[in-house]
């Protein structure tokens, strides 16, 4: 039973992604003072922990997701070895989640013994090595998943060549964003098709021809 539903883990990814989005969105920048941070942090500490514990939680079911789509496609032989590096991006992808709300934690923790200094400097981590990490992980996640879906055909080929798209938004990092934004609605999308899949027999698959 576990094992048929898990697949959907990848819908509640997109879920909790979503609402974390929304509740954690700010308008703080990498240069922004620490007196604006320390301000914007008092105001807005409960929102900002609830933040930090969904995106613990998208973490949790993130990393369970991907674990069985590699899973799923490395039932192709000849596309073990992509599987294996993709499911290393997506836990590079899934370190940059749980630096992300371990800084909404220690922001809120008590904001009030943070000096301006201090605020200013986790700031700037938070703006910057977080999206780095953020833009590594799905650069190599898409783009080794993408090979996998192509090559094994076990996946619509279409998702394959989107995987690809994202992994080239990722690369460039000004429109980086997008393969963020990408990655929710992608993985909703594989995780239905995927689990569709899943309720008929399984077959090892060694081919194309096979898939």
């Amino acid at each position: 039973m576990i094992k048929k539903f898990a697949p959907l883990a990848g819908a509640a990814f997109f879920v909790l992604l979503l609402v974390s989005f929304f509740i954690g969105n700010n308008s703080l920048k990498g240069s922004s003072s620490g007196a604006k941070v320390l301000a914007h942090y008092a105001a807005h500490r409960n929102s900002t922990r609830v933040d930090g514990v969904l995106t613990v939680l998208a973490v949790f079911v993130g990393v369970i997701f991907f674990g069985f789509l590699r899973d799923y496609l490395r039932r192709h032989e000849a596309v073990r070895g992509w599987t294996a590096t993709a499911f290393g991006g997506a836990l590079i992808f899934a370190a940059s989640g749980g630096l992300s709300a371990g800084l909404d934690f220690a922001f809120t923790d008590s904001p009030s013994h943070l000096s301006a200094s201090a605020a200013q400097a986790l700031n700037l981590i938070s703006m910057d090595m977080t999206i780095g990490l953020t833009l590594a992980g799905l650069s190599v996640m898409f783009f080794a998943f993408g090979m996998a879906i192509v090559q094994s055909a076990l996946l619509p080929a279409w998702l394959g060549w989107v995987a690809f798209l994202l992994a080239l938004c990722a690369l460039i990092t000004p429109i980086g964003f997008a393969a963020f934004i990408g990655a929710g609605v992608w993985t909703l999308i594989v995780s239905i098709v995927m689990w569709q899949r899943t309720t008929q027999p399984e077959t090892s698959v060694t081919g194309p021809e096979g898939a």
